[in-house]
């Protein structure tokens, strides 16, 4: 198979006191390590094996018979990139590459809070809160249960889960608590920053790539006796 088992970046007591140990290890043992175990034995011995996640993910949205599997892959996706989201000592105002983007976007950081804050207070029930690039610019956006904004065509720079078992222990039910505490003291701004940074590479390639791929299809051309 070619997807890795999941793991965290780092120890279950590094978010504290933003995010409890207890937190950490139940949502992290009893449901994202659910979500890849149950998925493994989907996919093994089928031909789906070869894929990785992100191509198991796009291939089994786009089948109703396999949105099963879909469901499963996704949660695994979407809490690894939860967890790159946060670090211990995070927080605060938006630094480096992605702070200028969100700076275009938005302009001060206190109305992206209010933003990102009223987005996470608005969705109903269990999902997704997103930083994701589209079309050259930043969006917040939500999914509901397991969605991924990876089967829109979007590219996912940040992810906030928005089930209850994310923060009840910590929170109870107060989701803005939770929030916050991610703004303020969590978030991973360098993980979005590396996101839109090797975005930028890969158009840069393909951009040089064009005039290279142009001239050899001329020589090739010449080669064949056309003009």
């Amino acid at each position: 198979m070619n997807i890795d088992a999941p793991a965290m970046p780092y120890n279950f007591v590094d978010l504290e006191p933003a995010i409890s140990r207890d937190t950490l290890v139940f949502h992290f043992l009893r449901h994202q390590r659910v979500c890849f175990d149950r998925m493994v034995a989907m996919v093994r011995g089928t031909e789906l094996e070869p894929l990785d996640l992100i191509e198991l993910i796009r291939v089994t949205e786009r089948n109703p018979a396999q949105h099963g599997l879909y469901r499963y892959a996704a949660e695994v996706y979407n809490h690894n990139l939860y967890w790159n989201s946060m670090h211990p000592r995070g927080g605060g105002p938006a630094t480096g590459l992605v702070g200028e983007q969100l700076g275009k976007r938005f302009g001060p950081h206190e109305r992206f809070v209010r933003e990102f804050t009223d987005a996470a207070g608005a969705h109903f029930g269990s999902g997704w809160l997103w930083l994701v690039w589209r079309a050259g610019t930043l969006e917040i956006l939500t999914t509901s249960n397991a969605g991924t904004p990876l089967v829109r065509g979007d590219v996912p720079l940040l992810a906030l889960d928005l089930w209850e078992h994310a923060y009840y222990l910590d929170h109870q039910n107060r989701r803005s608590a939770y929030v916050n505490a991610f703004l303020d003291e969590l978030v991973n701004w360098e993980t979005a920053s590396r996101t839109l940074a090797e975005l930028g590479a890969a158009s840069e390639a393909r951009v040089a790539a064009r005039p290279r791929a142009a001239a050899e299809a001329a020589v090739s051309a010449r080669g064949l006796g056309m003009p």
